[in-house]
């Protein structure tokens, strides 16, 4: 499933836990290698709220799935 912008996404942590987070972008070339702009729930209520763009982290693509899409 192709991830997109403002869709649920698990990612997995360098732990090996997972997390919810939300996809701020679609799979997009990193530094060195793909990546998908993810924020936390409570950061992309926060910034709907306020009507500001979430602050979000790169997380490496091959860690990242859906979850549901927006």
């Amino acid at each position: 499933m192709d991830i997109k912008r403002d869709d649920v996404v698990e990612v997995t942590t360098a732990s090996r836990g997972t997390a919810r987070m939300r996809a701020l972008s679609a799979t997009t070339m990193g530094m060195d290698f793909l990546v998908v702009w993810v924020c936390t729930d409570a950061e992309y209520e926060r910034a709907r709220q306020a009507g500001e763009e979430p602050k979000g982290i790169p997380w490496p693509a091959n860690a990242v799935r859906a979850l549901e899409t927006a």
